[in-house]
């Protein structure tokens, strides 16, 4: 199974919080930065999905 995560964007007033979630149906915290959702992300796909094929967001993937 390939594993895709996405950082999305949760606007809220005057602020963007950011949600990672996985191809796989994981939806991780809602996140005040990016970085932390990536990292969350991250330790989602070593933790679950060691061996899975992962495919990783284009550099500038918004």
């Amino acid at each position: 199974m390939r594993h895709r995560i996405e950082v999305r964007p949760v606007p809220v007033p005057e602020w963007v919080l950011h949600w990672p979630q996985c191809s796989c149906g994981w939806r991780g915290d809602i996140l005040r930065t990016r970085p932390l959702a990536v990292d969350q992300a991250d330790e989602h796909l070593t933790e679950h999905h060691p061996d899975d094929d992962v495919v990783q967001p284009a550099l500038f993937d918004a």
